[in-house]
């Protein structure tokens, strides 16, 4: 007889603590709002208490997060000199439910979904920025249905109740649609040094002077080429200062051709090969981090340098360095041909734009005063704070080109699921990812337990307690079914301990495959039930009945 294969099972140690109760006018303002996104009016009279009913019924179905084991067993236990087996059968329940060669984003490199064990680090973003969460469990199970999504940035195959992050929020694969848009991060950069970002001037100076005369290409080669070697000199050091460089970058003597003068002239080059630098500069200025355009004629203005005076102060400083010339009492004027720049710029400064004279293409032209950020002068309203320092998020998306099933093969798929902490989330060849746990609809039955006590026996109406206990929560029926029976092993000291759960899913009677008379058995022997066969075929004898099936 083969040797079963040991399940990775949740621990007792590891359940969650015991929360307090949600809090139920949060819960009826969420039931509101979910009442009006399902286009429903909350104050039409058969809905006015609906917040109320619906807060109150999951007050109810999951109270067991709030009931602690041992409170429910101490005080339960007799000492007695009993060593047959005691069965508790068909205790009704109902609880809240929630491929092998995918490519799974680990920390320590891409690997196989099957690969993945428990301890791995695997990559995900949190409100789109990219973070690491850990295995702590890994299922897997076999079937015939996986669905393969194209994405302009790469395929996945995945089970078709798998969600996906989308622009819209999580969505099932199977109920993508080409043109929807999936939460994405480009798997080449998850190696990429990261630099932070320090608030200030010298930040607020580098934008300036990038958008003036700097340049990104592909979202990673930042370049600045000037004439002006202190202005060349002043960003290296600025650069260093904005993202806590060990060193500064280098500043190269180059020849430039110039169209105008018909010759090459000397200039001063700085430049810095980072795609963690350059998509953040991209993502304040607003230009695309693909291909190698220049952006002269794309940025915008970017509202981060107001979240401090002296982030605005080097915004200006810079892009006049580059861009600016002097005029009366230190106050400069900027020339550019980007339109739509100059006039977010004159729009905050509250200064009228002008076409620039003189000039050989369409230019325009912003005067910036010195006493800009002075409230009051000229009834202009001075620095204003829009808003709070922010660093860009690191995600994008991407758009679904196709979605189909994979074609039947000879022998059932294997698929796996994780479950990760502190974030429940992963990154599949990029995607955003969640555990297909949770549907939030109801799964009920009858659950049968026995056990082989070892020298005291618990009160028989705790066992129904605990299935209740561990029920009343989101869960899947296998953990269900492992957590029962891990518990009553630890808390007896039986001599073994056997679980089976019949249930019923809303989930695939209401959604999905809509199989209205499919019944999920599972079970979980411990001890003297795993080890002894003739025990476990005795156990499975006691409790079966009609629709059960052979299961010895």
């Amino acid at each position: 007889m083969a040797k079963p294969r040991r399940r990775s099972l949740q621990r007792i140690e590891d359940l969650p603590p015991i929360s307090p109760p949600a809090d139920d006018e949060h819960v009826r303002s969420l039931v509101t709002q979910l009442l009006k996104a399902l286009g429903e009016s909350p104050r039409r009279n058969g809905l006015l208490k609906t917040p109320e009913r619906v807060a109150k019924a999951l007050q109810f179905m999951t109270k067991g997060y709030h009931q602690d084991i041992d409170h429910l067993l101490n005080g339960a236990l007799f000492p007695i000199e009993y060593d047959e087996m005691v069965i508790v059968k068909d205790i009704d329940f109902f609880s809240m439910c929630v491929p092998s060669k995918q490519v799974v984003n680990a920390v320590a490199g891409a690997k196989p979904a099957a690969s993945v064990t428990v301890g791995d680090r695997l990559w995900t973003l949190e409100r789109g920025y990219l973070d690491q969460t850990t295995v702590t469990r890994v299922t897997s199970r076999q079937t015939r249905d996986l669905y393969r999504i194209r994405t302009d940035q790469g395929t996945i195959r995945l089970t078709p109740d798998h969600p996906l992050m989308t622009e819209h929020g999580w969505e099932e694969a199977q109920s993508l649609k080409v043109g929807t848009k999936i939460e994405w991060i480009n798997p080449k950069s998850l190696c990429r040094v990261v630099h932070k970002c320090v608030e200030g001037y010298a930040l607020g100076y580098v934008l300036g002077a990038t958008a003036a005369d700097g340049s990104i290409q592909e979202g990673r080669r930042i370049c600045l080429v000037v004439k002006e070697q202190a202005f060349a000199e002043k960003y290296r050091e600025m650069f260093a200062r904005a993202f806590l460089l060990s060193r500064p970058p280098d500043i190269e003597k180059v020849r430039v051709p110039s169209g105008f003068l018909g010759r090459k002239i000397p200039m001063y080059r700085v430049r810095v090969v980072s795609r963690d630098v350059g998509g953040k500069l991209s993502r304040w200025l607003g230009i695309s981090e693909q291909g190698s355009r220049s952006k002269t004629q794309a940025f915008n203005f970017p509202d981060v340098v107001t979240a401090s005076q002296e982030m605005m102060q080097g915004f200006l400083d810079g892009y006049c360095d580059g861009d600016g010339s002097s005029a009366y009492k230190n106050s400069r004027t900027i020339i550019s041909t980007n339109k739509k720049f100059m006039a977010q710029l004159g729009a905050y400064l509250q200064t009228p734009l002008a076409r620039a004279s003189g000039e050989r293409e369409e230019c325009w032209r912003l005067y910036v005063s010195s006493r800009w950020a002075e409230a009051g002068w000229y009834q202009r309203h001075g620095f204003r704070k829009l808003t709070d320092f922010y660093v860009p998020a690191e995600s994008s998306l991407a758009v679904v080109e196709e979605v189909g099933l994979v074609p039947n093969a000879n022998k059932p798929h294997t698929v796996y699921s994780f479950q990760c902490k502190p974030f429940p989330t992963f990154l599949v060849s990029g995607h955003l990812t969640h555990n297909c746990e949770h549907h939030m609809l109801p799964f009920f039955g009858k659950c049968h337990v026995g056990y082989l006590p070892n020298k005291k026996v618990v009160g028989l109406s705790k066992i129904p307690r605990v299935v209740d206990a561990f029920s009343r929560r989101f869960q899947v029926q296998e953990r269900l079914t492992t957590q029962i029976a891990e518990t009553l092993q630890k808390k007896l000291n039986a001599h073994g301990v056997g679980v089976v759960m019949e249930a019923q899913h809303l989930c695939m009677m209401m959604r999905g495959v809509e199989k209205q008379n499919t019944i999920a058995v599972t079970s979980s022997m411990l001890g003297a039930f795993r080890t002894q066969q003739q025990t476990r075929v005795e156990f499975l004898k006691l409790i079966s009945r009609s629709g059960v099936g052979d299961l010895s």
